[in-house]
């Protein structure tokens, strides 16, 4: 049975949101590819698991949060995710909400592009 791009997705949030890592690996190609602005601390272009586990180490020491998405949007191999990220930074203690747009690329049932566009002058401005 095939599973279908939306429903990965939803996991890919549940696995997030619970910070279970290497099962949210586990839905990704080994060559998959991030990317969030170079504005923030954890941002820029990352490839293949090793350079996601630079992201997410990049990440998780400045931020705890979680993410709730009120809209999917799909087109052909994509998934647009609509929603916010809340929570906290950790170094200043100061807490955030921030409008957010994720672009899931799938295939072959595995996730190969995620590209993260969230409100970058909130986060900037929780984090300094």
């Amino acid at each position: 049975m095939s599973v279908n791009s939306l429903e990965i997705v939803k996991q890919a949030y549940i696995y997030l949101n619970e910070k279970d890592i290497p099962s949210y690996f586990s839905l990704m190609s080994p060559d998959v590819e991030f990317y969030q602005t170079e504005e923030l601390p954890w941002g820029g272009h990352y490839r293949g698991f090793d350079g996601s586990k630079v992201f997410f180490s990049k990440f998780f020491p400045l931020i705890d949060s979680s993410v709730e998405i009120y809209n999917y949007i799909q087109a052909g191999d994509k998934t647009v995710a609509i929603g916010k990220t809340s929570g906290v930074a950790k170094q200043t203690g100061k807490k955030f909400s921030c409008n957010l747009a994720h672009i899931w690329t799938i295939q072959k049932e595995k996730i190969v592009r995620l590209e993260v566009y969230i409100d970058t002058d909130v986060m900037k401005a929780a984090i300094a």
